[in-house]
C-alpha cells in the first residue's frame, strides 16, 4: 500500500492562530547507562520533554519528541557523556533538530542519587548513603544560552526553639537539657542558572547541614541516643532551616563567580509532633539579593 498521498495533519494551519508555550510527553520511564570516562553508572529516570508550537502549526509530532529521547538514551550507552545534565542536553538538541519549527525545548528528568547525608555526624563511622530525590531540568532556545535547573527534596530532623526555650526556663534546667517538640522536615530547594549545572552535593550538604539533625536509615541505640543528643543542641524553626540553606548555597555560588541572576527557590514543610497542621516556608530569590541583604564576601 502507498503512503505518499497520506496528509500531515500536524503540519496543517490551526482554525485559532495562537502559538503554545509548551507541548509535549510527560512520565516516560526509562533505565539509563551513562558511560563516563572513569564508571558506567545506571539510573532509572522519569522523564519530561517539551517544545513549543508557533501559531500557523496545529500540531507537534510527538513521536519525534520520543524519538529523540530514545536516540540519545541509546547514544549514552555508547558515547562518554560526562554526566546526565550533559545527555540531557544532547535532548534538547535533538527536539529542536527534529523539530525545525520549536524555538525552544525542555527536558525534565526525576531520578533518585545516594549520598552521604551524615556529613558531620563523626558518631557514626559507617557512611550508608541516603536517597536523595533529584530533578534535573534543561532548556534551550535556538541562538541562546542553556539554561539549567538542579533540585533535590530531603527530609531531616527538627527541634523546636520555642518549645525547648519555654520547658528550660519553667524547670530551671540548661537550655540543652530542655524538652521539646520535633518535627521531620521536608526541603525542596533548586537552583536556576546559565553557566553551568550545580553540583548536586553542594546542594545535600547545604540542607543536611541545616536541620537539627539528618534522618537516617540506620541507628543503632547508641547512635540514636548521641543524635537526639546532637539534635537538641541545635534546635531550628523552620525558619532557621530555609536561611541557613540559602546562605551556604549563596555563598558557594558567589565563590565560584556564578551570575548575580542566578535564582534560588526553597520551600520547607514540617510535619508537626503536636499540631495536627504542617508549618511551611518558602523563598524566591536571586544571587545577587542574598549577596546585597548579607553583605557575602568572597574567601
Amino acid at each position: 500500500m502507498a503512503h505518499n498521498n497520506i496528509g500531515d495533519v500536524q503540519n496543517e494551519k490551526p482554525q485559532l492562530s495562537l502559538a503554545i508555550e509548551k507541548i509535549g510527553v510527560k512520565k516516560v520511564h526509562r533505565r539509563i547507562n551513562l558511560n563516563t570516562s572513569t564508571q558506567v553508572f545506571s539510573y532509572d529516570a522519569e522523564l519530561n520533554a517539551f517544545i513549543d508550537l508557533p501559531k500557523n502549526q496545529r500540531g507537534a509530532h510527538i513521536s519525534r519528541i520520543i524519538e529523540a529521547i530514545l536516540d540519545v538514551i541509546d547514544d549514552g550507552e555508547k558515547k562518554r557523556f560526562k554526566n546526565l545534565e550533559e545527555l540531557l542536553e544532547a535532548i534538547c538538541k535533538a527536539l529542536l533538530s527534529k523539530n525545525p519549527y520549536a524555538s525552544r525545548a525542555e527536558v525534565e528528568m526525576k531520578t533518585i542519587y545516594y549520598l552521604d547525608t551524615n556529613l558531620n555526624l563523626n558518631f557514626i563511622k559507617e557512611k550508608i548513603p541516603e536517597a536523595v530525590n533529584v530533578t534535573f531540568t534543561v532548556s534551550k532556545r535556538r541562538g541562546y544560552e542553556t539554561n539549567w535547573i538542579t533540585g533535590i527534596i530531603m527530609e531531616g530532623l527538627t527541634v523546636c526553639p520555642c518549645a525547648q526555650a519555654v520547658y528550660s526556663a519553667l524547670e530551671k534546667v540548661n537550655s540543652e537539657n530542655g524538652l521539646s517538640h520535633t518535627q521531620r522536615t521536608k526541603v525542596f530547594i533548586q537552583v536556576k542558572t546559565n553557566r553551568m549545572p550545580i553540583p548536586i552535593e553542594w546542594l545535600v550538604e547545604a540542607v543536611s547541614d541545616a536541620f537539627s539533625a539528618p534522618a537516617l536509615s540506620l541507628l543503632k541505640r547508641v547512635q540514636e541516643y548521641k543524635l537526639i543528643k546532637a539534635a537538641f543542641k541545635k534546635p531550628r524553626f523552620i525558619e532557621d532551616v530555609i536561611r541557613q540553606v540559602i546562605f551556604k548555597v549563596a555563598s558557594k555560588l558567589n565563590d565560584e563567580d556564578f551570575p548575580l541572576s542566578t535564582e534560588l527557590f526553597i520551600e520547607a514543610e514540617s510535619h508537626e509532633s503536636v499540631h495536627p497542621f504542617n508549618a511551611y516556608a518558602s523563598m524566591h530569590v536571586t544571587l545577587g539579593q542574598i549577596i546585597k541583604e548579607l553583605e557575602l564576601k568572597k574567601e
